[in-house]
């Protein structure tokens, strides 16, 4: 099961797409992955964050990568986007063709347009986020 960027932020534990991406943009020198976690999880070290981080962290980070892909690479949204439908297998699968876009992507740009590419993300997630 998977939750939509709506449904992740209406949740109190649940960290806000859209804050996490503008807070991302501001690592994007440490690469999508790094600066995405430390931004979700407040860290990239795993001791620190694996005592605090929820099943909404996770899946927030999924989802965010699933937004961040899907603006590199139309097809890592050509299902839709995920919501409770979605199935776990489906979810990681998603999540995985979205990783796959957003490394080819960022290996060819620099940390100035990965920063462009978080805040641009930030305000689709933020539009979605209040479309509830």
């Amino acid at each position: 099961m998977s939750m939509s960027v709506t449904e992740l932020a209406a949740l109190p534990a649940a960290p806000t797409i859209s804050r996490a991406l503008r807070e991302a943009a501001s690592y994007s020198d440490q690469g999508p992955y790094l600066a995405l976690r430390r931004a979700l999880f407040g860290s990239i070290t795993f001791e620190d964050f694996a005592a605090v981080i929820t099943p909404e962290h996770a899946i927030a980070e999924g989802v965010a990568l699933i937004l961040i892909g899907g603006m590199v690479d139309p097809e890592v949204t050509d299902q839709g986007w995920p919501d409770a439908s979605w199935q776990a297998g489906y979810f990681s699968q998603r999540v995985g063709r979205a990783h796959e876009a957003v490394s080819g992507w960022s290996a060819i740009h620099t940390a100035e347009q990965l920063a462009h590419l978080f805040e641009a993300a930030a305000d689709r997630a933020q539009a979605m986020e209040a479309a509830a």
